[in-house]
């Protein structure tokens, strides 16, 4: 006999809407505006605070401040920071910040193991032969989020060219890289000529000051290496599986507290390429 699982919708308990300073948006619900996931861009402060350690703010300070102009942030006397979530917006809900943190259990869980895949990797380079390429995408969006990056990881099979799209402000500007990960361990295959200028195509049609990053586990064919003119070696940088375990190395001592920026990420980002 097998046995069939039903599935169960909980009622919406409205009685835990109130609207006590008679808000014109109608009754609300008071939620914690962090998340428990660590993310350096959204660990900023804000009135003063910064979110409990392992924790980040929902909200890029941008898209914060914006809420708290909308009046939708209350402060407590104790200095707790809520967010208004009105009875209207419950069957739907807020995705108009592109890094608001999902609520979904399972995505936390897969990210926890992704940073574990990473500490791994830097105790043990050789672990990264039995990484999956598309796990090890998910690596290093977790140790480009640590460094300071905003991160965007891109549906397989619809990336458009590249596997992550990075951004990051410094004292030059806002700068943008696009990051195509080749991971064909125990193949012995390397990319050459072809993987590099689908990037540099792609980084044509990009904004103007994109830059590509090319990072490959098992190196680079002799005329990639050896044949790229000035303008491509400008475009497009190579990195090795040793630019690979040094990311994750510099995850683990982030995460130990051992290590922390020193350098404008745009430079620390592309150190060890060539």
């Amino acid at each position: 006999m097998t046995s069939q699982r039903k599935s169960t919708t909980t009622p919406l308990d409205r009685s835990r809407y109130k609207n006590p300073d008679n808000d014109p948006r109608g009754p609300y619900v008071s939620v914690d505006v962090t998340a428990p996931i660590d993310r350096p861009i959204l660990q900023y402060e804000w009135h003063g605070k910064f979110p409990p350690s392992g924790r980040s703010w929902r909200y890029l300070k941008e898209r914060a401040f914006e809420l708290e102009a909308d009046g939708r942030i209350q402060i407590s006397s104790s200095g707790r920071i809520t967010l208004k979530r009105f009875l209207s917006e419950v069957s739907a809900p807020d995705t108009s910040d592109s890094l608001t943190i999902a609520s979904s259990g399972l995505e936390i869980i897969v990210r926890a193991a992704m940073r574990g895949i990473a500490i791994a990797i830097a105790e043990n380079p050789l672990c990264l032969k039995d990484v999956e390429w598309r796990d090890l995408e998910r690596v290093l969006r977790e140790v480009f989020e640590k460094m300071g990056f905003m991160t965007r990881l891109t549906r397989s099979g619809k990336d458009g060219g590249f596997d992550l799209e990075l951004q990051c402000t410094g004292l030059s500007g806002s700068k943008t890289f696009l990051v195509e990960v080749k991971h064909w361990a125990g193949s012995g295959k390397k990319p050459g000529r072809t993987a590099l200028k689908s990037l540099i195509d792609v980084i044509a049609r990009a904004a103007d000051g994109t830059t590509g990053l090319l990072l490959s586990s098992t190196g680079f064919t002799t005329d990639v290496m050896n044949g790229r003119t000035e303008v491509e070696q400008h475009i497009v940088r190579l990195g090795t599986e040793s630019k690979i375990v040094s990311l994750c190395q510099n995850y683990l001592q982030g995460e130990s507290g051992l290590w922390s920026p020193t350098t404008e990420l745009a430079d620390m980002l592309l150190q060890g390429t060539t």
